[in-house]
């Protein structure tokens, strides 16, 4: 189940993020502790989507769903890549979320 594969890696620190992702939490707007436990309180993948790039395992994106560390809803998507080391999540964008 690619859920709990994803939130495997994330609590074991397999996962980057892109440059987008670094300037958010370079600006204030979330930290990497608000990534990592939305991912952690998610209770399902909320949509999938075709990885356009075709570098992701499975060759899908995962719309994901959780909180942040204040409670809040928060928004990420994402794909799992193979690395040298094997696989990890790549965040792509993420930001508050008006629904859970």
């Amino acid at each position: 189940m690619p859920l709990r594969e994803i939130q495997r890696l994330v609590n074991h620190g397999r996962y980057r993020y892109s440059q987008k992702v670094e300037d958010f939490i370079m600006d204030g707007y979330f930290d990497e502790d608000d990534l990592e436990h939305c991912i952690l309180s998610a209770q399902r993948i909320y949509k999938r989507e075709r990885d356009e790039l075709g570098y992701a395992i499975h060759g899908m994106k995962y719309v994901i769903l959780g909180r942040d560390t204040h409670g809040r809803p928060f928004y990420t998507v994402g794909k799992m890549l193979r690395s040298q080391h094997g696989r990890l999540y790549f965040f792509i964008t993420a930001h508050q979320a008006s629904r859970p």
